[in-house]
């Protein structure tokens, strides 16, 4: 466990260890309101919605390089990288001097919607049609949540160079929020996965295979 910081952002640690307390409970955080809200939305947009909140980030979103650009050599000179992504991020952070705090900001709303997000996929797991595009839309946050750690990571070390005072621990208490919130919405899409598969084996003669995936690597 990381040590809690005395320094000028030993409240950022404090926010960062209230958060990961809650994503190892598993308590939900900004729970959905009332039972009325599945009688009208349906489990499948519930968790669309949900997944797109932790997808959403304050920069322009990085771009891979093309399978035809690997293949022929050529430059994708239109897409956006990481560290391009992460210059934009920082020049709109501000004021000067509290710009390490701002970005703890960003990670911890990113991390909430993690947590609903996982509540949501929660409840899903008795829904009564689930299929793998349920899955897909978990999985695909999870590779957000590791993008995003990256890009907070990679910004935090980046203000610290620029003269910034951050206490190591106060970057890796990010990183260890994130790293949970990764493994345990990973826990949920092997559930989801799992359901999926117990269906499919109650329907047919034959076991289906198994399409668990192992998504809580972190």
């Amino acid at each position: 466990m990381y040590k809690l910081s005395s320094g000028p952002h030993s409240g950022i640690v404090g926010g960062f260890a209230a958060a990961l307390m809650v994503l190892v409970s598993g308590c939900a955080v900004n729970p959905i309101a009332s039972h009325a809200d599945h009688k009208t939305v349906s489990e499948r947009d519930l968790l669309a919605d949900a997944a797109h909140a932790v997808e959403s980030a304050p920069w322009p979103k990085p771009q891979s390089t093309s399978f035809v650009s690997r293949i022929t050599g050529a430059d994708d000179d239109d897409r956006m990288t990481r560290s391009e992504a992460i210059d934009i991020y920082l020049e709109g952070l501000e004021p000067a001097g509290q710009r390490f705090t701002k970005l703890a900001q960003d990670a911890q709303i990113n991390l909430i919607a993690a947590e609903r997000l996982d509540f949501v996929a929660q409840n899903a797991l008795s829904a009564p049609r689930l299929t793998m595009s349920d899955v897909s839309t978990v999985e695909t946050a999870i590779k957000a949540l590791r993008e995003n750690r990256q890009i907070y990571i990679n910004a935090a070390k980046q203000i610290e160079k620029s003269g910034e005072t951050i206490a190591p621990e106060e970057i890796d208490a990010i990183r260890t929020a994130y790293s949970t919130a990764i493994r345990k919405l990973g826990l949920t899409a092997d559930a989801l996965a799992d359901r999926i598969d117990d269906d499919r084996s109650e329907t047919v003669a034959q076991p289906a295979p198994r399409y668990r995936k192992n998504f809580s690597g972190v």
